[in-house]
């Protein structure tokens, strides 16, 4: 793997780890909707 290859990886897992925490741990399990039947309670 070249130096671009792992760069965009890391920006990927980075990306994902960032939408992981912001859906689950900031919004309580809420995966964002509002007033919807997603949010598990």
């Amino acid at each position: 793997m070249g130096v671009a290859d792992i760069v965009i990886a890391a920006v990927i897992v980075a990306g994902a780890c960032y939408i992981l925490y912001a859906t689950l741990w900031k919004k309580k399990g809420c995966c964002g909707c509002e007033g919807g039947s997603c949010c598990k309670k």
